[in-house]
């Protein structure tokens, strides 16, 4: 059963061949986020935020998207930025809770980063790629972040390095 945090309007996926054309690649995404790739170039995983999940295609040789699947129901996880580890999870930055989520295909929680406040993006770094950093505010709204700007960047050393792209 798929739960959706609000009723909006969807939004289609945009995909920029190297000629410059423009093609609509997916349609009826609930507030797409986060995409990354995985290492083999073959697929795509994206954020669903308003959906709570994420979603995953076959990436074709020209580039085209197709066998649109679910990859993870996330429960109430908004998933906003999301990074992929060597082992073919999903880090997931959630944005209606203190934390950074690691996922398995299916939505296994395998680990868990509590943050000081709203994750909003996630990116594993560092000389190894075993650092998560993690974008962490108080809201998202212009209005309540511009007032007072308390912003961080954390971190937590991973076991598993990043992978794929980005």
């Amino acid at each position: 059963m798929q739960s959706v945090l609000a009723d909006h309007p969807t939004a289609q996926l945009a995909r920029v061949d190297p000629d410059g054309s423009v093609h609509v690649a997916a349609t009826d995404l609930h507030f797409p986020n986060g995409p990354v790739i995985t290492p083999d170039g073959r697929t795509l995983i994206i954020a669903e935020t308003l959906a709570m999940r994420l979603t995953a295609f076959d990436i074709g040789s020209d580039g085209a998207l197709s066998n649109r699947r679910v990859w993870a129901e996330l429960g109430m996880r908004a998933p906003d930025g999301i990074c992929l580890d060597a082992n073919g999870q999903v880090w997931i930055a959630n944005v209606i809770g203190p934390e950074c989520v690691l996922v398995a295909p299916g939505g296994e929680v395998v680990a868990t980063v509590e943050t000081s406040q709203p994750c909003y993006a996630c990116m594993l770094g560092g000389p190894e790629r075993r650092t998560l950093y993690m974008m962490t505010a108080p809201s998202s709204m212009p209005d309540v972040v511009s007032v007072a700007r308390h912003g961080r960047i954390e971190c937590a050393e991973v076991a598993t390095p990043g992978a794929g792209l980005p």
